[in-house]
């Protein structure tokens, strides 16, 4: 029975991407490329996450660790961008298709609004209440969502201007408002106090909007620039894998340069760390992704390669519940930690983070949960109203 479910989500994949030659050139198709970039973000996710708050980083599998980490550092990136670029192309469609700008408006609101609800829901029950203002990806997404459509009316070089502006002023922002002193380490400390809370969602949590919503502009700005209902479907000439090579070049001389600047220069030369996102970081995470959208489109989306049945059926039902596997991958490797320490009687519930596995294990579990929430997924897809997106249809469509 699984088998058959398995089979129909190619038959429905392959369907709604051979489909499009069918179709006048205006008109809005799946892409390919889009599906496998977000695919890639949430596996490289779940692997980055097993491995960080499963093991430690051992003498033994220390090589391992930091593998895991570097495959794990474009996830945030990616679904960030992706979050922008998609906002474009479901406007586009659903514009092109006669819906009137009260309707969308209402879709566009309860779905950020949903989003961002669900990004501190999460923080209360994955990682408990206490870090209720964590501020996850799920709330960046959330209100990302909320200002692009604020700003879909600009132009793609007044976002781009934008994105720019978030880069230069994050630095000192940060610094003013005593960014270090509510970190240790990799973990974010606050008050609930109003002024830490605005301060967390602004420029302190682990994904702040500024600057993380310099990738979400982006994004935005790059469906807007190469995705027009006027001019079709098409990524035109080499200008994205130059923009992108460029990127990665000004990142690599950062990296390069950043133990000889003056300490006045490091907010925006210094090396790829990711509390905070520094500049460099972002600015070299950004080419990568051009460079890897670009590729994919040029070779998946152009018809120039193919993915197999089942490869495709396997990237794009990951693309498609990437939220649902967001949210379940947590509770799969989170809850046991806490059920444990709190069986054995340990006196702080994060007894055993980061210290109960190897490395090595902490890798087998991950891909042991891809492999066995990727059969979930098959049988999930057969009813479409179930899942985190499910629900966020239903809540923002009614």
């Amino acid at each position: 029975m699984c088998r058959a479910a398995e089979l129909e989500v190619v038959r429905r994949t392959f369907n709604d991407h051979t489909s499009h030659s069918l179709r006048q050139s205006g008109t809005m198709k799946r892409l390919i490329s889009i599906d496998v970039l977000r695919a890639i973000a949430i596996l490289t996710m779940i692997q980055v996450h097993f491995v960080e708050n499963l093991s430690p980083r051992e003498a033994s599998s220390a090589a391992l660790y930091d593998l895991s980490q570097f495959l794990g550092t474009l996830s945030a990136p990616l679904f960030t961008f992706l979050l922008g670029l998609s906002l474009w192309l479901w406007l586009r469609k659903q514009t092109s298709s006669g819906r009137s700008e009260l309707e969308l408006s209402k879709v566009v609101i309860r779905r950020g609004l949903f989003l961002f609800g669900a990004g501190l829901a999460f923080a209360v029950l994955i990682w408990l209440p206490g870090e209720v203002f964590d501020w996850d990806i799920l709330t960046l997404l959330g209100a990302s969502t909320l200002i692009l459509f604020l700003l879909r009316k600009w132009s793609p070089r007044w976002l781009v201007g934008l994105a720019i502006l978030v880069l230069l002023f994050s630095p000192p922002l940060r610094t003013a408002s005593g960014y270090v002193s509510h970190w240790r380490g990799n973990e974010y400390i606050y008050a609930f106090t109003i002024r830490d809370v605005l301060l967390g969602f602004l420029l302190q949590g682990y994904f702040p909007l500024l600057p993380w919503m310099f990738f979400a502009l982006v994004g935005f700005a790059t469906g807007k620039y190469y995705w027009r209902v006027e001019s079709g479907d098409g990524l035109p000439g080499r200008g994205l894998p130059i923009i992108g090579f460029g990127l990665m070049g000004l990142a690599w001389l950062g990296i390069s340069l950043s133990k000889t600047v003056p300490r006045a220069a490091r907010g925006y030369i210094s090396g790829l760390t990711f509390y905070p996102g520094s500049t460099t970081y972002l600015v070299g995470g950004l080419g990568v992704i051009f460079l890897g959208l670009w590729v994919l489109y040029r070779v998946l989306d152009s018809g120039k390669a193919s993915l197999g049945g089942a490869t495709l059926a396997f990237f794009t039902l990951y693309s498609r519940y990437s939220l649902t596997t967001y949210i379940v991958h947590h509770a799969a490797h989170i809850w046991p930690l806490l059920i444990l320490a709190a069986v054995e009687g340990k006196r702080q519930p994060w007894w055993y983070y980061g210290d109960a596995v190897s490395t090595p294990m902490a890798l087998i579990l991950a891909l042991l949960f891809i492999a066995v929430f990727y059969r979930v997924l098959v049988v999930l897809d057969r009813r479409k109203k179930y899942g985190f997106a499910g629900a966020l249809r239903w809540l923002s469509e009614g």
